[in-house]
């Protein structure tokens, strides 16, 4: 146990370098296209991923991480991010026994389901610290076509995330036997 944290480190290095790239295709490559008013949140995508998929007691320091690094890409702070994500995990590790991801039509509605909570979450913070409920209902309608566009990208996503992760879980394994 003690040093399960360093054997977290590899796959979450790629796992932020994967990031890197897609922030920058979202933020930089999707507007050159002429579509500036979304942008796809894979942040959110890797962060349900780490709350469906790892159960390690870092996940909390693993949210952080994966929101700080967007947070470069991004205006919108890495502190909103990070309560919401360890919020979701939270209720996603209480319903785990209940989701299991086995098709990908199951992924992409418990996808979706779960973003639309982050997004209630979000929202809900923003309204606290603005008192403004106009910019949420204008979030919303931006909010709807990018959580749709990751949850159709969700079953691709995991699989890729499933091997960075996995090969990693798999060599723990084989340690200890």
């Amino acid at each position: 146990m003690k040093g399960d944290w360093i054997k977290l480190l590899k796959p979450l290095g790629i796992t932020l370098l994967i990031l890197v790239v897609l922030e920058i295709f979202s933020t930089a490559l999707v507007p050159m296209l002429g579509i500036t008013k979304y942008r796809i949140p894979f942040n959110v995508l890797i962060i349900l991923y780490l709350g469906f998929k790892l159960e390690t007691p870092y996940t909390s320091l693993l949210i952080f991480a994966l929101q700080y690094t967007h947070s470069f890409f991004s205006i919108e702070g890495w502190e909103m991010g990070t309560i919401a994500g360890v919020m979701i995990c939270i209720v996603i590790s209480y319903l785990k026994d209940l989701l299991h991801l086995s098709s990908a039509l199951i992924t992409i509605l418990v996808t979706q389901m779960f973003q639309f909570l982050w997004f209630v979450i979000v929202s809900t913070l923003l309204y606290l610290k603005e008192d403004n409920f106009s910019y949420i209902v204008e979030k919303f309608w931006r909010f709807v076509p990018e959580s749709i566009v990751i949850s159709l990208l969700a079953p691709f996503f995991f699989g890729i995330l499933d091997v960075i992760w996995r090969a990693e879980a798999e060599r723990s394994l084989g340690e200890r036997v």
